[in-house]
Formats: structure tokens, C-alpha cells, sequence
């Protein structure tokens, strides 16, 4: 018996020590090839910014030089476009630990700029004026600085062969406190390059505004056992058994406190509530359940996100939206005032299709806008909008509203519902110039269609 171990456990150790080598083999292989494959990522989306800068920078001397209407549309939305592409890329590039402020809002003044230039001249209402030029132009020059320098960074990571992967691998382990690492090294200069410009003074229309902020606060500010007590009696019946706790503070423009109610013994998932610090209001509401089989189509959703809205107050708002997706319907509706809907001020409601549960209420924007706006009356009629829009449009509605554009400036409009073959689309026009300001696609999720309120 000791001779056949004597000859067998060997054996059996030998193969266990192949094994173990196999699988060693096989695991650095994978985190290898998975190494590999992030590194040709990011050394993609380096190549990709350098590339996009390279275009923008010159585009905006494009633009500079050029004296043609047309000439100065093409250049303005490539720019546009490629700033997009660019803010993409920069997020991908392991360098969350490197501050890269200035470098970020340059992308997005020069979104900003391109954007409302090419708005501008597109509806031939002016060309450039020699003060566009030289917000153009001192852009170009910031540009041309990010360009010299990616360059100079792409040489090093070239000639040193540097490692994207490296970078991202050290700045955790040194919790982002990196010395002497090249390819930081240079986006730290390229940054510090960015602080020594002046801040871009860009006009109103470059800048990005906030609708006016409707002033909510009570005489104080409510207390957490408070909140606890609003959010019990906000979602659940009256006797209802939960018991609330405070999960988290938030801060910010609405100071809230999180509320947090476990499930019970027949329960699996918690019931999350937002409440305003400021007044006691329910900002936010979900319940993250896992939807079963559906048996409910998107008009009882509707029924029950309406009849939701009622019960909590909401007595005259108007369903706009309707998206569906992982077996839930998610319903916008926005309030009015008189004849005219307030886009700006919307809730969100989402609903189970499985047994119409409410689970999911969003009314921040409704929190923070709304109230009672001096809005005036279009210059343009129904009669001549009707005369500008598209022939292929079979218009079903048309209605005033008033939306908020890219900016964030709140514009009274006409809204034109219509289709064209199976395609349903959204058209808000300007009510005092008649300019064309959104299209948005409607086009409802197969099998399943909705009505909007006229």
C-alpha cells in the first residue's frame, strides 16, 4: 500500500502543479489581452481628441478668414460637432485625477459659441460682426495651444512608449497624488497653459441661462423626523407600517433629505423618497422593483399615472410624452397656464405594466419653475404658421406652449403635432419670429400607441 503512494502521490502532485500552471497561464493571458484591449482604447480616444482639436482649431481659422454666408455655416457645424466628439474622447482618457476645468469649459464656450453663431446665420439674421470675430479668434488662439500641446504628449507616449494603463494603474494606487508621470505632466502644463487666458466674456445669447428659479422656502426649514413623517403619508396609506430613515443629506439647489423605507417581511425592495429641506415638498420618489410579465399596455399606465398625479394635487396637468422601456411606461406631463403649456415646469411618473404599480415620480423641474409667468401673446397667428409648415407634415395639433431652449431660455411658442408615414414628430416654432426653434421624434414603441390631450 505505502509503495503504490510512493508511486502515485508524485504523480498526482505533478499534475495539480500543471494545473495550477494552466490556470495561472490562462488568468495573466486574460488580464493581459483585457489590458491590451484598454490600452488600444485609450490610445483611440487620445488620437481621436488630437484629431478633433486639430479640426476645430482649424475651423475656427476657417471661419476667421472666411467671407462667405455659406462657407461660414459648413465651418460652424463642423466646429459644433466636433467639439461633441472631443468633450467624448477627454472623458474616456484615464484622468479623473487631473483637473481639467479650464480645459473643459473652453470645449464648451466653443460649443456655445459655434452653436449660436450658426443658429444666427443660418436664419440670415446677421453675419458676423467684428465682435464675433474676435470672440472666433480668441478661441482659435486657446485652440491652437491644446493642439501644439496633445502633440508634444503624443511624441512622448511615441518615443517613450508610454502606457495609457499605467497611468490609470498608479493614479489609483497613489489615490491620484502622481510625480513625475509624463503623460500627466503634460496635461497639467496644457491645463496651466488654459488658466494664464483671460476669461471669455461671451454675450447673453453665448451663454447658457437657467429659467428664473421659483422662490420656495417656508418660515423654517423642516426638520428630519418631519421629512420622515411627509414622505410616510406622500407614498403609503395611512395606516401604513413602514418604518423611515434618513439615508442621506442632500445639498445643492434643492437641500433635501433622502428617506429610505426597507421592505417589510413580504417585501424585496425599499422605497427611496426625496423631500425638500426647504418646505416639505416630495422632490423625487422610486421604487426599484423588478417588473414581472406585462399585462397592462401603455393606456392603463397612463390611467393610473394620471390618477397618481390627482391624489397628490396635480389636478390640471397634460400628458406630452410617453417612452417605454424594461417593461415600464414613463409618462411626461406638464401643467398650464390658460390655453398655453408650460414645457418647462414637467413631472415624470413611471409605471409597472406588470400590475400598474407606481414606481418612479420625478418633479424637480415642476418644484423649481413653476409659477405664474407674464407671457404675452404671439405675433404670429395659427393662420400663418400654418402656411410655413412642411407640406409633408399631416399636422394633428397645433397648440401655444412655452419651452426652454439649448440655452435655457424660456421662449413662447407654437407646438405643431403631426406625422409623416408612420413617423411622428414634434415642431415648436418661435410665436414672436416664426423661426423654427425644435423638431423632437415621437414615434411611439411598437405595438403600442397613445393619445395626447389637445
Amino acid at each position: 500500500m505505502r509503495k503504490w503512494l510512493y508511486w502515485v502521490l508524485p504523480g498526482i502532485l505533478t499534475v495539480a502543479l500543471l494545473a495550477t500552471g494552466y490556470w495561472g497561464y490562462r488568468e495573466y493571458h486574460a488580464r493581459q489581452n483585457l489590458q491590451n484591449r484598454a490600452e488600444s482604447l485609450y490610445q483611440k480616444s487620445y488620437h481621436e481628441l488630437s484629431w478633433h482639436i486639430d479640426t476645430i482649431a482649424g475651423q475656427l481659422a476657417q471661419t476667421l478668414i472666411s467671407s462667405s454666408k455659406e462657407q461660414a455655416i459648413l465651418g460652424l457645424a463642423t466646429i459644433w460637432r466636433q467639439v461633441f466628439a472631443a468633450q467624448e474622447d477627454l472623458g474616456a482618457l484615464p484622468l479623473a485625477f487631473v483637473p481639467l476645468s479650464k480645459t473643459e469649459k473652453f470645449l464648451s464656450d466653443t460649443g456655445d459659441v459655434s452653436y449660436a453663431l450658426l443658429n444666427r446665420t443660418a436664419q440670415g439674421q446677421t453675419g458676423l460682426t467684428e465682435k464675433d470675430l474676435k470672440t472666433v479668434e480668441q478661441l482659435y488662439n486657446r485652440a491652437k495651444v491644446l493642439r501644439e500641446d496633445l502633440a508634444k504628449v503624443a511624441s512622448q507616449i511615441l518615443d517613450q512608449e508610454l502606457s495609457w494603463t499605467q497611468v490609470e494603474v498608479s493614479a489609483v494606487q497613489a489615490n491620484g497624488d502622481l510625480v513625475d508621470n509624463t503623460i500627466i505632466d503634460g496635461f497639467q502644463l496644457m491645463e496651466k497653459k488654459m488658466e494664464e487666458y483671460p476669461e471669455l466674456n461671451l454675450d447673453e445669447e453665448f451663454s447658457r441661462v437657467r429659467p428664473d428659479v421659483k422662490k420656495v422656502r417656508g418660515n423654517q426649514d423642516i426638520s428630519a423626523a418631519e421629512a420622515q413623517n411627509i414622505a410616510q403619508k406622500w407614498w403609503f396609506s395611512p395606516d401604513d407600517k413602514h418604518q423611515a430613515r434618513i439615508s442621506y443629506e442632500g445639498v445643492g439647489d434643492i437641500p433635501t433629505f433622502g428617506i429610505e423605507f426597507p421592505p417589510m417581511e413580504n417585501e424585496n425592495v425599499p422605497v427611496y423618497v426625496d423631500v425638500s429641506k426647504l418646505d416639505g415638498t416630495i422632490i423625487w420618489a422610486m421604487k426599484p422593483k423588478t417588473v414581472g410579465d406585462l399585462t397592462l399596455d401603455l393606456s392603463a399606465g397612463e390611467r393610473n399615472a394620471k390618477s397618481f398625479l390627482q391624489s397628490h394635487g396635480f389636478n390640471d396637468m397634460v400628458l406630452v410624452e410617453v417612452d417605454q422601456g424594461d417593461g415600464t411606461g414613463i409618462y411626461t406631463f406638464v401643467p398650464r397656464q390658460g390655453d398655453i403649456l408650460l414645457y418647462p415646469d414637467q413631472v415624470k411618473v413611471q409605471v409597472a405594466l406588470d400590475n400598474g404599480e407606481i414606481i418612479g415620480y420625478e418633479g424637480t423641474p415642476y418644484y423649481m419653475y413653476h409659477k405664474k409667468r407674464d407671457l404675452g401673446s404671439p405675433r404670429i397667428s395659427e393662420a400663418q404658421l400654418k402656411k410655413q409648415v412642411s407640406s409633408y407634415l399631416n399636422v394633428e395639433l397645433i397648440r401655444p406652449a412655452l419651452i426652454a431652449d439649448t440655452w435655457g431660455k424660456e421662449i413662447l411658442a407654437w407646438e405643431v403635432r403631426g406625422s409623416i408615414d408612420t413617423e411622428k414628430f414634434v415642431i415648436f416654432y418661435n410665436a414672436l419670429t416664426g423661426s423654427e426653434e425644435s423638431i423632437v421624434r415621437i414615434t411611439p414603441p411598437p405595438k403600442f400607441d397613445f393619445n395626447v390631450e389637445g
